[in-house]
């Protein structure tokens, strides 16, 4: 009689041993293309120094609202303060507020309006666009008013002269 061989448990495949690669001396990848000529764009970005100027924003206090956006404004001079810009353009960044003289005088409500994007963003900067317009005229009336007190003429001419909107006969004297 014949034996028979025991049978293995398993399929009788055997997997096969991992071969590693061999380490290789390590390369250096070099980049050639528009990355290589934009060394200049590694340089930081100089930051401009904010303008700020405290007393201006402190002449919004008690005057009436510049935005008088429809159905938003309440009208109320006791809520009135200097809302800045939110334009790139005018200094506005992630952690800094626009330059002190792109700000108007605004409501409570119409800045609140401003700041939280209630409306699209054409329509705020349109609302914002005005309301600067009339700001400035505003300024240029302070600047050249005997009456004004020095203090807020001193405040608007800065404003002015930093948007370059002086009036004529008032140059040299900010």
């Amino acid at each position: 009689m014949k034996t028979r061989k025991p049978m293995s448990r398993g399929t009788g495949f055997r997997r096969p041993e991992f071969v590693r690669p061999a380490p290789s001396a390590p390369t250096r990848a070099t980049r050639t293309g528009v990355l290589t000529s934009c060394a200049a764009m590694a340089a930081p970005i100089e930051k401009t120094e904010p303008h700020r100027n405290r007393h201006l924003l402190d002449m919004a206090r008690g005057k009436p609202c510049l935005f008088r956006i429809a159905g938003v404004c309440n009208f109320d001079p006791e809520t009135t303060v200097a809302c800045h810009s939110n334009s790139s353009a005018h200094g506005k960044a992630a952690a800094r507020k626009a330059d002190d003289e792109h700000s108007a005088w605004g409501c409570s409500s119409c800045h609140e309006w401003l700041d939280r994007r209630h409306g699209t963003p054409e329509e705020a900067e349109t609302a914002f666009a005005l309301a600067h317009l009339s700001q400035v005229d505003e300024w240029r009336a302070i600047a050249g008013s005997a009456a004004a007190d020095p203090k807020d003429r001193l405040a608007a001419r800065w404003a002015l002269n930093h948007l370059n909107a002086m009036p004529d006969g008032l140059e040299g004297d900010a």
